[in-house]
């Protein structure tokens, strides 16, 4: 039996092809009166001159094509309380992002949350006005208070948030996210703030802040200083947490909002290289080692589309050229800070999701976490099917979520195979990325 390469069984296979050209594939597109077939399909003809070990290589070694890591953590599938709360290996997360109304609403949903059994720390949404430095009573903030996310205007109303985290769910045992950008120094501080008026040492606290503030500029326009005040005042943050907050990711570079401001599945990924790549030169420039600067980045999703086939593509593009930029560019030595951290995995993003017949979005999301899965990661359906409708789900958009990717990972095993798509991504990247 000759090998899938070897030359002689190359040529049988091109002329196997042309008969199945001239032969059904010809007498299908006359029979519908086209010229061009609207699907295509690979043979090894299409990579017999690919370099595997340079463009793919295995999972957790460079470029990280195929995967992030290795394999996956054992017992790392959906939990109780979604993909990203618990997790196997004593991995720590933070909850499902949400956030809406007042503190005290905030407080009494996280309350029941508990109370149902979840655990980890919170992943806040803030509203609008907080978001752009504005107190809830100020006249441009009226109809956007707490739409959006939770409202934020003192230390008391996060001290509100946090009543619940106590006991098993104190601040040392916990991490927790902040998804806001321009104020991202305040609520550090006021977190702080509550971690030392519990007798909390700084060095056991763990979460991520997004501290994005480039993306604002982008594509949301919620900033409140100048470009340049507003970077330094995102290094500050970065220079902060490496010196004194050990466990927690000063930065998640976010690609998601590029894609729902309407930039394109490759401008969403040049945006967000380029806004990393500005992060790290501001750290080196402020002094900071690269290998100390970039092993506490991480990326928030980069979100993604129904076209899942070129999604999977651009979410292998994306970790090789991380590699390649921290390794490259700024001179990384160590191979384990040039793998791209990405929160989340794959979603197919809430601007996909409509506000009419929402139990449809259940299917978008559900398609979704195969993606996921055939992109490397554990697998998620994000988002709930009622999000279009606010922030704070119900329970029952939540199980079903949440049961659609056990069922993903325990039923379909498709996390059983790192990177099984390898074939056609190799193909087609080139096209599909750019």
């Amino acid at each position: 039996m000759n090998g899938m390469f070897d030359e002689e069984h190359l040529q049988e296979i091109e002329r196997k092809r042309k008969e199945w050209e001239a032969g059904p594939l010809k007498h299908s597109l006359d029979r519908f009166g086209v010229t061009e077939s609207p699907n295509k399909f690979y043979t090894p003809l299409d990579v017999r001159e690919f370099d595997f070990l340079e463009k793919v290589g295995f999972p957790g070694q460079y470029p990280f094509t195929a995967g992030a890591y290795p394999c996956s953590v054992p017992g790392s599938g959906p939990v109780t309380g979604g993909y990203h709360i618990g997790g196997g290996g004593g991995l720590v997360r933070a909850g499902r992002y949400l956030g809406y109304g007042t503190p005290e609403d905030t407080r009494d949903y996280y309350h029941s949350e508990i109370i149902r059994g979840r655990t980890g720390g919170p992943n806040i949404a803030f509203d609008l006005p907080t978001q752009i430095g504005l107190d809830s009573d100020d006249p441009q903030a009226l109809g956007e208070v707490g739409k959006t996310g939770v409202a934020f205007d003192t230390l008391a109303d996060l001290e509100v948030i946090y009543e619940p985290f106590r006991g098993a769910n104190e601040l040392d045992k916990i991490a927790c996210n902040w998804t806001i950008n321009a104020p991202a120094n305040v609520i550090l501080a006021a977190y702080i703030a509550i971690a030392e008026q519990r007798g909390i040492p700084l060095n056991k606290l763990r979460g991520t802040l997004q501290n994005d503030i480039l993306k604002e500029y982008v594509a949301r326009g919620t900033y409140i200083f100048p470009l340049r005040h507003s970077l330094r005042m995102t290094r500050d943050i970065i220079i902060y947490c490496i010196e004194h907050l050990p466990f927690l990711n000063p930065i998640s570079i976010s690609g998601y909002h590029m894609r729902e401001a309407g930039a394109s599945r490759v401008q969403a990924l040049a945006f967000t290289l380029a806004n990393a790549i500005a992060y790290l030169q501001v750290g080196v420039n402020a002094g900071l080692d690269v290998d100390t600067l970039v092993t506490r980045f991480t990326f928030n999703t980069l979100s993604g589309s129904m076209e899942v086939l070129k999604e999977i593509c651009a979410r292998r593009a994306s970790r090789r050229m991380w590699a390649k930029i921290v390794r490259d560019r700024f001179g990384s030595k160590n191979p384990r800070n040039w793998i791209l951290r990405e929160a989340g995995g794959f979603m197919t993003g809430c601007w996909t999701a409509t506000t009419k017949r929402p139990l449809n979005n259940l299917t978008r999301a559900v398609i979704g976490g195969v993606a996921g899965a055939l992109a490397g990661y554990i697998p998620s359906v994000e988002p709930p099917y009622d999000e279009p409708l606010g922030l704070g789900w119900s329970i029952e958009a939540q199980q079903l979520a949440e049961d659609a990717a056990r069922i993903i990972h325990h039923e379909t095993k498709l996390g059983e195979v790192t990177d099984p798509f390898h074939r056609f991504v190799n193909q087609s990247a080139t096209s599909i990325i750019g």
